[in-house]
């Protein structure tokens, strides 16, 4: 999930105007979420402006993320299918309302994941590359 950051318009704006090809936003997304971010986004903007991951604790890491996808704001369509699509039923939806409630349910399973992750050894060298940019291989 996304706690704390910003995202630039670019990666969010299709689902404030023209969601899936609809002509209208996200039904998905709380309709005054969709109504401020149309002024900070607007439809033939340059994508450059920035909004906030977490709209009420943007600079601080807590569990108000997860409240977010409760009530419809979670602002990349990325995390809030974790609560909102009809797979997140079987999978997540239950675990974004468990650290929704309990921040140290939250804490703990981010701290184990962080271990876990600490663990991962990256292939180096011929076997693998440190990407300068994670979406595309480095060119040789």
């Amino acid at each position: 999930g996304h706690t704390i950051g910003l995202s630039r318009c670019a990666f969010f704006s299709r689902r404030l105007f023209n969601y899936s090809g609809t002509g209208a936003p996200d039904t998905t997304m709380d309709p005054t979420m969709v109504s401020d971010l149309q002024t900070v986004c607007p439809q033939n903007g340059d994508g450059n402006s920035t909004a906030p991951l977490d709209r009420n604790s943007e600079d601080l890491f807590d569990n108000n993320y997860f409240s977010n996808l409760l009530s419809g704001k979670g602002l990349l369509e990325s995390d809030q299918i974790l609560f909102s699509s009809a797979a997140a039923a079987t999978t997540t939806k239950t675990l974004v309302e468990t650290y929704s409630k309990n921040s140290a349910s939250f804490m703990t399973a981010f701290a184990n994941s962080m271990v876990k992750m600490g663990s991962i050894s990256p292939l180096t060298g011929s076997n693998g590359q440190i990407r300068k940019n994670c979406r595309v291989v480095n060119s040789s």
